[in-house]
């Protein structure tokens, strides 16, 4: 009689470990998925952001550190200014404020002195010619493409419009 209760501790302990087992890989999928979907939707704001960019008549520079900021969310780890190893929170006026002065450098030696993150290197970005633009950006995990298009005005108001 008592083998029979000892067999089935251990079998409410296998069943246990399993279940473990599968909730634990059903929330990493659902972690993993949640980082997925949130890159799809910054890609395709930074593509918004390029293309709004480039109908304004701004440059191929100014389009990329566009769609650059655009995905600081998802960058992964920021390479400059370095972390000085302080456990502080971090600091969204100093992330805001690089950011003002990293869109107005003038090349990009000067723009990574500023700003720089380590999924800024795989960041892809096709201004297009102002009707539409595109943005892949992707991790060792996933890629994701954005797409956007308005149309080109600054002809109209960047120029001499024959006056």
């Amino acid at each position: 009689m008592t083998a029979k209760v000892h067999a089935r501790k251990g079998q409410a302990l296998l069943e246990t470990l399993l279940a473990a087992v599968v909730l634990t890989c059903a929330f990493l999928a659902l972690f993993r998925l949640s980082h997925l979907l949130t890159g799809k939707i910054l890609a395709e704001h930074a593509a918004m952001r390029v293309a709004r960019a480039r109908a304004v008549g701004l440059n191929d520079f100014m389009c990329l550190k566009a769609a650059r900021v655009a995905t600081i969310p998802v960058a992964g780890r920021r390479l400059w200014p370095p972390d000085d190893g302080l456990d502080e929170p971090f600091d969204h006026q100093m992330e805001r404020s690089r950011s003002r002065i990293y869109m107005a450098t003038p090349n990009g030696a000067v723009a990574r002195g500023v700003l720089d993150y380590e999924g800024w290197g795989r960041l892809q970005v096709d201004a297009g010619n102002g009707t539409d633009s595109e943005v892949r950006l992707g991790n060792e995990w996933f890629s994701v493409e954005g797409k956007a298009s308005l149309e080109h005005n600054s002809d109209y108001y960047m120029y001499n419009a024959g006056l």
